[in-house]
């Protein structure tokens, strides 16, 4: 099965790449025909990095078949056999460095986007000096100087990554595939595409003279899209501008214009775009965070002012209850049971009072009581929460321990509130599907040495994976009528004690809340 696999993904790559090389085939210099841009080798690199290096083998057989199909093989099979062994070996580097340091090769940061372009730059050079030697050494290359030769091939290898990679990258993932999409669907940017469009015109035929002259121009569109739309935008931009280079060089009646200046320019022109469009979404997401924090110290603010106002008629209705008893005291002549009534209001609202106050305490300070709890209290609070959330309908509750446990060491009423939290969820997530049969599931079980994991499923719609990312953000809600707090308050919670709450990537509903416990001695 992983074999027939292989072929597959081989079977839909070589076409790829050999169209590649052919749409690129341009200005080729000296009897190897260099070219200036080379977005293939991109397209194997993203290829071995997202798959595999064992997919190098795979490269090296297409790079060979594109020298023979597109090339004819100027310096015979072997020379050709070998260049294309120093090619597919180069790259498989270049994505195994890739691979190693681009840990998030949506290019996000700054930092991400400086360490692919010094992979790129590093990588593309060094391979072009393999290449080169090796068709020097062949006796091939001899008219041409050798620094002229590896200029032509690094340049056009590096801005064939600089500007096919990312848009590569962009395919592969697919919440930023969609953004792109979306792009494509709103009016200004298509008026922006038209302005890149006319300008690229203008540079190559408009003016009727040296493109490289006015290729500046092209500066002040792609700012426009950069700032507007971010790193999607800058993508976007460069590799429109890439294609219009090409078509304006193909199609450029008059003087032979500068391939090589005019790459040089567009490796700057990339490098621009991607960094601008990099800082655009950096600052971005600054923005967001700072909405976030003022929005949680806003909330943490109205817990302390809820706390305040609510613990006043708590405290009342307590007095009123201990009044009630002590009345009671001298009235014997009432039934026990109202005794028992009016001690459970009292434990009810002294609980009531204590969480209101740890929540107080959590949000103004952020600190927490520490206890230990031992597994089977946790599993009887877990019952209760959820019987109580179930309320008598149609939904089922289980209960189980996956093996022996220690106890917690956590603020038991804080942990309280994240329960609760994830049980009502699940019965409003059940109770929305109407599907019969509904069914709770809590499970605690070991999750490494020092945590324990506490599993909340339900066999509910579960969640889709575009909601699933800003799940816990605050203010965030799938409920029309929820304040999106809850889960933010659970995680936050959750983190004060050293653990963890994420929702599992499930086809039902599912969250895992990590807590630390004792360890045994």
């Amino acid at each position: 099965m992983k074999y027939l696999k292989y072929v597959r993904d081989a079977a839909v790559f070589a076409p790829c790449y050999i169209a590649l090389d052919w749409a690129s085939y341009i200005n080729p210099v000296g009897p190897f025909n260099i070219t200036p841009w080379n977005p293939q080798p991109a397209l194997a690199i993203v290829w071995m990095m997202m798959s595999g290096l064992t997919h190098a083998p795979a490269v090296l057989a297409t790079i060979f078949l594109a020298d023979i199909i597109i090339r004819h093989v100027p310096g015979g099979y072997a020379i050709t056999a070998t260049s294309a062994f120093v090619l597919a070996s180069g790259y498989a580097v270049i994505a195994w460095a890739l691979k190693t340091l681009l840990r998030d090769t949506s290019l996000r940061s700054p930092r991400h986007l400086t360490i692919f372009a010094a992979v790129v730059a590093a990588g593309t050079g060094l391979v072009g000096a393999g290449f080169v030697a090796t068709l020097r050494m062949s006796g091939l290359l001899t008219d041409i100087p050798f620094s002229s030769a590896w200029l032509h091939f690094w340049i056009g290898d590096a801005v064939g990554m600089l500007v096919t990679a990312p848009l590569l990258f962009a395919a592969v993932d697919s919440a930023r595939r969609s953004a792109l999409l979306n792009l494509g669907r709103q009016p200004e940017v298509l008026l922006q595409v038209a302005t890149l469009a006319a300008t690229v015109w203008l540079i190559f035929e408009g003016l009727g003279t040296d493109p490289s002259r006015h290729f500046y121009l092209l500066f002040l569109p792609l700012i426009w899209i950069a700032v507007r739309y971010g790193m999607n935008g800058a993508i976007l931009a460069t590799a429109i501008v890439q294609i219009g280079v090409v078509f304006g060089i193909h199609g450029n009646s008059g003087m032979t214009p500068p391939v090589l200046e005019l790459q040089a320019l567009m490796a700057a022109l990339t490098l621009t775009g991607l960094f601008l469009g990099v800082m655009v979404d950096e600052r971005q997401r600054a923005e967001k965070r700072l909405r976030q924090s003022l929005r949680l110290a806003a909330a943490g603010e109205m817990a302390g002012a809820i706390a305040h106002e609510v613990n006043q008629p708590l405290t009342a209705v307590a007095n009123y209850g201990r009044s009630a008893q002590m009345l009671l005291t001298r009235t014997p002549a009432f039934d026990a049971q109202i005794q028992e009534i009016i001690g459970k209001i009292l434990v009810e609202t002294e609980r009531a009072s204590e969480v209101v106050r740890r929540l107080r305490d959590f949000f103004r300070a952020g600190t927490t009581r520490l206890e230990v709890m031992a597994i089977q209290d946790l599993l009887k609070t877990m019952r209760r929460i959820g019987e109580s959330a179930i309320n008598g309908r149609n939904i089922s509750l289980e209960v189980e321990q996956a093996a022996p446990l220690p106890p917690l060491h956590a603020d038991r009423l804080q942990i309280e509130v994240i329960l609760r939290n994830l049980l009502e969820n699940s019965v409003e997530s059940l109770l929305a599907s109407e599907n019969a049969g509904g069914r709770i599931k809590i499970l605690v079980r070991p999750h490494d040495e020092g945590r324990v994991c506490i599993v909340v499923a339900d066999n509910g719609p579960g969640i889709p994976p575009a909601t699933r990312a800003d799940l816990f953000e605050p203010f965030v809600s799938g409920k029309s009528t929820g304040m999106g707090l809850g889960l933010a308050i659970s995680r936050a919670i959750a983190e004060a004690h050293g653990g963890t709450l994420e929702a599992a990537a499930a086809g039902h509903g599912e969250f895992h809340l990590v807590l630390p416990c004792l360890q045994s001695t």
